[in-house]
């Protein structure tokens, strides 16, 4: 074999183990690539939920704030519904009739200590829903103790306030208690009509 066979041959190999070890290195770059590949969507998968996560903390904050706010703004209503009790108290006693100037004294003195009363619950957002008869019924404000009927009046109107209602703040404190003017149904009545007379 001549010299320049034997370095042809030599060559070949020299080529032949290249290509494999550029083989071998693609393989390992692939490799590589894949893994990093891999690699990457975990991290983006990871950054995903951490980004979840603190978008979900965030909003937790917020209305964690929102209500304590409103546990602060609403604080004193407990208070105010059992002074509004004291109030609709001395009003009872204020509309006494009497002649003993004596008692009227004492009255005068009960309406001041009202009307302070009140007024301190008006400064912390006490108000009177204003409510008279003739009033559409609102069920939102208004709370029906009974019903009764006059004809000349509207159906679901008030025919008369029993007691006084009051919002705390936007929130109802206590409903005004109502009595309201529905025509009854002739159906029901006459059915029981007809049982008492079946009874009789």
């Amino acid at each position: 074999m001549s010299d320049n066979e034997k370095e042809m041959i030599l060559e070949e190999e020299i080529q032949e183990e290249t290509n494999q070890e550029e083989k071998v290195k693609k393989k390992k770059k692939t490799k590589l690539e894949d893994q990093l590949d891999t690699i990457q969507e975990e991290l983006n998968i990871v950054k995903d939920k951490y980004y979840r996560a603190l978008a979900e903390m965030e909003n937790y904050k917020k209305r964690m704030i929102e209500d304590l706010k409103k546990e602060r703004k609403y604080s004193a209503m407990a208070l105010a519904d059992k002074l509004i009790d004291t109030v609709e108290v001395f009003d009872q006693a204020l509309n006494m009739e009497t002649e003993d100037n004596n008692l009227k004294n004492f009255l005068y003195g009960f309406k001041m200590i009202k009307e302070m009363i009140f007024n301190a619950l008006k400064d912390e957002g006490v108000m009177l829903i204003e409510t008279k008869a003739g009033d559409d019924f609102d069920p939102n404000i208004h709370e029906a103790m009974d019903i009764d009927y006059a004809e000349d009046k509207p159906e679901n109107t008030i025919l008369k306030v029993v007691k006084k209602g009051y919002k705390f703040k936007e929130r109802i404190l206590r409903p005004t208690t109502v009595i309201i003017n529905i025509k009854p149904n002739e159906e029901i009545e006459e059915n029981n009509e007809n049982e008492e007379n079946i009874e009789g």
